[in-house]
Formats: C-alpha cells, sequence, structure tokens
C-alpha cells in the first residue's frame, strides 16, 4: 500500500514539474534554435530594392536663321587663285554656334552647275561649292522651297537636290518626284523625330512644269493642312514648319501673315521659322489648344531675315542665329525650355579695303574693335555695329530689352520652373 501511495505521489510531482514551464529548451546548454532570434540579434531585415534612376530628359538645341544668299559679289569673293570656288570664310565666325544643335537654314539659290553658268539677282544659281561651305559651317538641314526655287527651272531644282544628298544635307520643300513629294521629311537628332515641312507663296512668276506640278511645295490653304495631318499621324517628337511668305522689306508682320503662321500651329506645328521679307520680323510664344484639343506651346518668328546675302540697305545687312532649347520627358512631348538669339551682321570689307564678305556676331565684332580687333572689321563700322545691336534687341526685346554692355547673346524666353 505505501509503494502504491508513493507512485501516485511520485506521479503527481512530475505532472506538476510539466505544468511549471520548465521545457527542455530552458536548459542552459541547450543552443538555442536557429529558428528563434537571439535577444541580442534583431530579426534580419530584406534588403531593401533600390529606387530606379530617374530617366533623364532628352535635351536639343535647334539652330535656325534665315536666307542663305548668293550675290554676285560673294561669288567673286569666293573664287580662288586656282580657279574654284571657297566661301567657307564667310562662316567662320559664327561656325561654333552653327555647330551647337540641329542647324536649318533657307537655301535661297540653286546649284544649276558650271554648264549653265553661275548668276546672281533676278535668277540665281550659285556654285556647288556654297553648299559645300554650309555643310562644313554646321548646317543640317535646308528648306529649298522659296520663291527663287525654280531660277533654273526644273533642272536647276534637280540638280540642287542631287548636290545637297552627295554631301549628305538634308532638305525639303522642293522634290525629284512626286512619290517624294507625298512624303513628309522626319529626320532624328538627339534621340527625337523631327517631321520638317515647307512651303513658298511665290515661284517669281515661272509657272510650275506642266509634267511635275508637285515640284516644288505651293503655300495653299488645303496643301497645308493636308500636309500637317500627314505629319501629325507619323507621330514624331516635333513638327517644324518653314514658310516662305511676307512682304518685303517690313519690319513688322501683317495680321493676314501672322494667321498664317497661328493656323499651322492649330494644325499640328510646333515652330513656325518663317522667311522672305530679308529684314527680321518679330517671334511670340504663343499657349493654344490645337486641332486634336491639345493645349500646348507654340513658338513663331515672322521672318529670320538675311543670314547671308550682299543687301547693303540697312536693315538688310542684319540677322541673327536663333537657338531654341528643348526637353524631352519620356512619353511627353518636348517644351521649349529656353529661346536665345545672337544678332549677328554681313561684313563686306576688311580694314584692308578688301572685299571679305563674313557674317559675324555683332558682340565680337563690337569688343574685338574696342580691343586688337581680331576679325580684322573696319574701324568705321563702328557706328552702323551699335545701331545694328540696338534695333536686332529692341524688336525682340522691348521694353525688356537690356541695357549698358552690348552681350553676345540674349534670351528672349526663358520657362518658368513653376
Amino acid at each position: 500500500m505505501q509503494n502504491l501511495l508513493n507512485r501516485r505521489w511520485m506521479a503527481c510531482l512530475l505532472i506538476l514539474l510539466m505544468l511549471s514551464g520548465c521545457q527542455p529548451r530552458c536548459r542552459p546548454d541547450m543552443p538555442i534554435s536557429p529558428s528563434e532570434p537571439s535577444p541580442s540579434q534583431p530579426k534580419s531585415q530584406p534588403e531593401p530594392i533600390p529606387a530606379p534612376e530617374p530617366e533623364l530628359p532628352r535635351r536639343l538645341t535647334l539652330v535656325a536663321v534665315g536666307d542663305l544668299m548668293a550675290h554676285w559679289d560673294q561669288v567673286e569673293d569666293a573664287l580662288t587663285s586656282q580657279g574654284g570656288y571657297d566661301f567657307t570664310h564667310s562662316f567662320e565666325a559664327v561656325k561654333e554656334d552653327l555647330s551647337q544643335g540641329y542647324t536649318l537654314g533657307n537655301l535661297e539659290t540653286v546649284f544649276g552647275g558650271e554648264t549653265l553658268g553661275y548668276s546672281s539677282y533676278p535668277r540665281f544659281s550659285t556654285p556647288d561649292a556654297y553648299g559645300q561651305a554650309l555643310k562644313e559651317a554646321g548646317f543640317d538641314f535646308l528648306s529649298t522651297c522659296n520663291n527663287h526655287s525654280l531660277d533654273k527651272d526644273a533642272f536647276g531644282v534637280l540638280r540642287t537636290l542631287q548636290v545637297l544628298d552627295s554631301i549628305g544635307l538634308s532638305h525639303t520643300g522642293s522634290y525629284a518626284s512626286r512619290e517624294e513629294s507625298e512624303r513628309i521629311t522626319v529626320v532624328e537628332a538627339e534621340g527625337m523625330k523631327i517631321a520638317v515641312l515647307a512651303f513658298t507663296f511665290s515661284t517669281n512668276g515661272i509657272p510650275l512644269p506642266k509634267d511635275a506640278p508637285w515640284i516644288v511645295n505651293m503655300l495653299t490653304t488645303e496643301k497645308m493642312v493636308s500636309d500637317l495631318q500627314k505629319a501629325r499621324a507619323l507621330e514624331p517628337d516635333l513638327i517644324v514648319v518653314m514658310p516662305h511668305m511676307g512682304n518685303e522689306y517690313e519690319t513688322y508682320t501683317r495680321d493676314v501673315f501672322l494667321e498664317w503662321m497661328d493656323l499651322m500651329l492649330y494644325h499640328g506645328a510646333d515652330l513656325v521659322l518663317a522667311s522672305h521679307p530679308h529684314v527680321l520680323q518679330p517671334m511670340v510664344m504663343r499657349e493654344l489648344t490645337d486641332i486634336e484639343g491639345v493645349t500646348r506651346q507654340g513658338f513663331i518668328i515672322c521672318s529670320l531675315g538675311n543670314f547671308l546675302a550682299v543687301q547693303r540697305d540697312e536693315p538688310r545687312d542684319v540677322g541673327i542665329i536663333l537657338k531654341v532649347d528643348l526637353s524631352q520627358q519620356a512619353g511627353q512631348r518636348p517644351v521649349i525650355e529656353e529661346v536665345r538669339f545672337v544678332p549677328t551682321w554681313v561684313s563686306y570689307r576688311d580694314n584692308t579695303g578688301s572685299v571679305n564678305i563674313r557674317v559675324v556676331p555683332v558682340g565680337d565684332a563690337l569688343k574685338g574693335l574696342a580691343g586688337d580687333n581680331p576679325l580684322g572689321l573696319n574701324s568705321w563700322d563702328v557706328n552702323r555695329l551699335q545701331r545694328a545691336n540696338q534695333e536686332i534687341v529692341s524688336l525682340f526685346m522691348g521694353d525688356a530689352a537690356p541695357l549698358g554692355e552690348v552681350q553676345r547673346e540674349y534670351t528672349f524666353y526663358r520657362r518658368s520652373e513653376g
């Protein structure tokens, strides 16, 4: 009996010990399970996934100038001692500016070739070396669509296009075939696809060939709307229109031409770079809602004036190098960050009295004349240069025109960060 009681007592004691929570893991000599963290070591956290680097926006500077003419004095100035032609000196002082982005200009002559001979106003034909000089100066794209496109008839159009293709200069506005005329010209720069269109209001009374009425893009509402519709359908990043229109030598813009340019913006153009008056006319930023219901920016310059010509009557002797800085976030259309311009002047003679026709930045010219004159300009041109700078800056900036020291480059517009 006593043994039975002892066994029952021992069983109860064992049960009490088990209920007291003294589990085997309480033994000091037993290692802690890997699944249980040590009191001094916090639970390990998963490695954080780094945030993706924000994609940098694409950036592009569009550089544009006005009329690229070739009067007879320029042809004679380009004649070399070997009997060839070299126009490169005309662009040396502005080569750096022209190479800062994708550069466009209006080729207001044709390359008719040596067989036809070379000529000046009223029906131009210029040595092929002029095109090579433009390429070496930094030009990427030329409009061949203006009132001088047919100066050497259809032959001149076709040969001009062959010369430009041979030296790698892109172009639009005149065409070698109907098929080409029906395609929208699209180029690429800094990853942006740019559709470029050009139209002219006139061919100086020279009729379009009956068998090739498509050879030059004439400015009509129907043609302009149709081509811009085609351009939009291609979904480029940017649409640039280079219309040739306006009244010669007027420094203001008539309402009818502003209406044309606003219509181009409405139908899809982002920038309208106009020419023909041979003098500068105002530029303007637009806020608009276009045909597709998109509210956006647009930019117009009503006339880029002469860039290189021998029209000495003021203000036909001045122009600008326009620089439009764009940025584009992924999946969005480009925006204009800044619009800048460099006032330019065509120098006719150097300080030896010799004909030396060159485009020079006005700011560089004035500073040089006050110093050691590195451009070799005439000291008696100081007054004209000073007036040229004042005229150009006042035209574009009005009351906001900076006073005091002449600047090389001016800012017309800068996008607000807000």
